[in-house]
């Protein structure tokens, strides 16, 4: 079986996603997250405060099992549900796009076993995508930002879905 090869984007593109005065880098840091954290707190929103406890257990489990993984593969369920359950949420509350995140991430886990590396960072991707697009209010469809971090996202599925 070959190795997946990870490709990385190119800096326009990077440029194009990510807003370096006032928008938040690509890798969530624990220092970005408290910060989305404490946006969407200042919101108050109902919905959005229930979306991020849900993204808080997500990223605490993933830190928490590290590179072990027979823990990966035990923590899949737990993922599995909160994302099933966020995918149910969004489209009600007008984030399409995070129901389609949470869609995502829901299949991709669904198909996995012992997640590879590779797997395990695109389950951690899509929870990063899914804090961003929830501090950012990105309601509706989005912008070509988000349609071209949705192909990217695939396109990473596909090269790891055979354990890569």
């Amino acid at each position: 079986m070959k190795k997946p090869q990870f490709i990385n984007p190119p800096q326009d593109l990077r440029n194009k996603a990510v807003n370096f005065k006032t928008g938040v880098a690509v890798q969530l840091t624990e220092d970005i997250a408290s910060k989305l954290e404490a946006a969407i707190a200042a919101n108050g929103d109902t919905f959005a405060m229930e979306i991020l406890d849900k993204l808080k257990t997500m990223r605490t489990t993933i830190a928490g099992v590290g590179p072990d993984s027979i823990a990966r593969m035990f923590m899949l369920p737990a993922i599995g549900e909160l994302a099933f359950e966020i995918k149910g949420m969004g489209g009600t509350f007008g984030y399409p796009l995070l129901t389609r995140l949470a869609k995502s991430l829901h299949d991709f886990i669904r198909g996995l076993s012992m997640p590879s590396d590779g797997q395990f960072e695109v389950i951690r991707i899509h929870v990063d995508a899914m804090y961003i697009l929830l501090a950012q209010h990105v309601t509706g469809q989005g912008g070509a930002s988000e349609s071209e971090m949705l192909a990217m996202l695939n396109r990473a599925i596909d090269v790891v879905a055979e354990g890569g």
